[in-house]
């Protein structure tokens, strides 16, 4: 593993955000002990700690017009400093660490959702032994760890060959691949078709939909269009008689929290699920070293019953 960090250093962390000379939006991370400068769209705010972008060990370029293997915008990775090998960061999840690989992408993505980190704690804490949870485009399997450190029985869904190996390797290198979590490649919507068919339920679901993607066999994912179906398709499959949590998170525009835990609610009416515990919702939220708040998205989710 990396080296500690000194105790002033919050570690993984948002270091510091803001426009750079050219008027782009970037965001500084600390991820394992290295610093990452990569693109924030949307920001008109100026950088507060502009001396230690200059000791980024890797920096994100996007290639106007480009895409990369993933569908999302292309770009490359410079790496002026030295790059562990494994790389890693640590986030303490109840009496689990997660222990999860950064693995930068063309896309401009480095397999780490910090704006996450405290959807997945609640996860772990609402999750009860023996309960099975759905975890659908389940990216690099920090939420399906969670749930499964928690005592949850977790089906980990995702439409990436790729994302389901660095889930597997997340699981290992976090010391819980002994836990009863079965990885699936498949395509969200196809895979809960399936489990309706053949009448199989769950406790709980988390789901963090992409805008838009495919599944393994091209199948089309827009969420403007197809985002509400889903969640009423996942609300047949929640198991009345015994509620558990359910997590909705989402970084696409649009989609703000009222908006999210509207669609949850609406889904539960359609299903006539029977009151379990409060829906509430909310920002995805970080805050960076001079304490300024920088919001990346929405989250809404249901309580498990009292």
């Amino acid at each position: 593993m990396n080296a500690p960090q000194p105790e002033k250093f919050r570690d993984p962390s948002l270091v510091d955000f803001g426009s750079n000379a050219a008027g782009e939006g970037r965001r500084l991370e600390r991820l394992g002990g290295m610093l990452v400068d990569r693109p924030l769209p949307q920001t008109g705010d100026r950088r507060r700690l502009p001396s230690l972008w200059e000791d980024a060990a890797a920096i994100y370029r996007a290639s106007p017009g480009t895409t990369g293997s993933d569908g999302l915008a292309g770009g490359t990775w410079e790496f002026p400093g030295a790059i562990p090998k494994p790389w890693h960061v640590v986030v303490p999840v109840g009496e689990a660490s997660l222990a999860l690989e950064v693995h930068p992408a063309p896309s401009g993505q480095v397999g780490v959702f910090l704006e996450q980190v405290g959807q997945w704690r609640w996860l772990h804490d609402a999750t009860q032994a023996g309960m099975p949870i759905l975890s659908l485009f389940a990216h690099s399997g920090a939420a399906s760890l969670a749930a499964a450190a928690g005592g949850a029985e977790v089906v980990h869904v995702d439409a990436s060959r790729q994302s389901v190996a660095l889930a597997r390797r997340n699981a290992a290198a976090s010391g819980l691949d002994h836990l009863p979590i079965s990885w699936i490649c498949e395509d969200a919507a196809t895979f809960v078709g399936r489990c309706l068919r053949r009448g199989r339920r769950f406790a709980g679901v988390v789901l963090d939909p992409p805008s838009w993607g495919h599944g393994p066999k091209g199948q089309p994912f827009s969420i403007d269009r197809h985002l509400v179906g889903l969640v009423s398709d996942i609300a047949r499959l929640l198991d009345p008689a015994a509620p558990g949590p359910v997590l909705l998170t989402c970084h696409s525009p649009g989609w703000h929290p009222p908006r999210l835990r509207e669609t949850l609610m609406h889904s539960f009416t359609e299903a006539d699920l029977p009151p379990a515990g409060r829906i509430e919702s909310g920002p995805l939220d970080l805050r960076d070293e001079s304490g300024r708040t920088l919001t990346l998205g929405g989250f809404a989710r249901r309580h498990p019953a009292p």
